[in-house]
């Protein structure tokens, strides 16, 4: 039966989950955290949740590796290791399965620079969309709705 006390610790755990870097918790210190045992862990947080806590965790590198990916600030190789992917091939086979194209390529279609692809809303509100020269473009941003609408 899951209490509220037990929500309560699924959810400050899954809170840790999304903690990506080289402090991160491991599943089962997280789990002696929500006080219960590893197994039992992982079956509360994925009838909880609909997923196990490694996926979660996975999940929530690949979405770190997209931010940074988007800054354009590192490598690839690390991005990867940043996240706590310890191999290139398997961070690299798990984005592309995830978002449907390697890390370079994602990169790559941004132009390297998420502020060169759109402007902030505060830069919509201020109208620094069409006053910045760094927000031109010589083609229009092409995405799938772009590309049915034409």
């Amino acid at each position: 039966m899951l209490t509220r006390d037990r929500l309560i610790r699924l959810c400050r755990a899954r809170d840790r989950l999304r903690e990506v870097g080289p402090e991160e918790m491991s599943v089962h210190e997280i789990a002696d955290a929500a006080a219960m045992s590893r197994f039992h862990f992982i079956r509360q947080f994925r009838s909880v949740f609909g997923e196990t806590p490694g996926r979660f965790r996975t999940d929530a590198r690949l979405d770190r590796a997209k931010q940074l990916l988007v800054r354009g600030e590192d490598s690839v190789t690390e991005i990867c290791m940043a996240v706590g992917f310890s191999s290139l091939g398997s961070f690299s086979a798990l984005f592309a399965s995830r978002f449907g194209q390697s890390p370079s390529a994602f990169r790559a279609r941004l132009g390297g620079s998420a502020g060169a692809l759109r402007p902030t809303c505060m830069d919509l509100l201020r109208g620094a969309w069409e006053a910045k020269p760094q927000f031109a473009r010589s083609e229009p941003a092409r995405d799938s709705l772009g590309s049915l609408l034409e």
